[in-house]
């Protein structure tokens, strides 16, 4: 079975909805990382003081063909028209270990469910 990392990076306040929208796209776990981005544009102030907007970085482990549905489902969620609040893409895994024998399962009954 192939596998590939699909990763989001959203503001804090889209995190729940890209987790609702990506498992009900196939996604089964969502690991949930903080982060802090600097973007091309001068941060803003108030009162001397910066705002920087903290973000999540949402990383999930699917089967290869669940990565494009779950990539198309979180971009309804990130892109408004010609704007974006974040960044999804996918990685191709070429070597995993250590990944539950019970989701692996999991995987392969969907896949054998869907005609893969």
């Amino acid at each position: 079975m192939k596998f590939t990392a699909v990763v989001v990076i959203a503001p804090d306040d889209l995190e729940d909805m890209v987790i609702e929208r990506a498992q009900s796209a196939g996604a089964a776990g969502v690991t949930i990382l903080a982060g802090k981005g600097i973007g091309g544009e001068t941060k803003r102030t108030f009162f001397g003081l910066t705002f920087e907007g903290s973000q999540s970085v949402l990383l999930m482990i699917v089967g290869q063909h669940l990565a494009t549905p779950i990539l198309k489902t979180v971009h309804d969620v990130l892109v408004d028209g010609a704007s974006s609040r974040g960044l999804a893409f996918s990685l191709p895994l070429e070597h995993l270990t250590g990944i539950d024998t019970h989701q692996v399962a999991r995987f392969e009954e969907h896949m054998r469910r869907d005609g893969f």
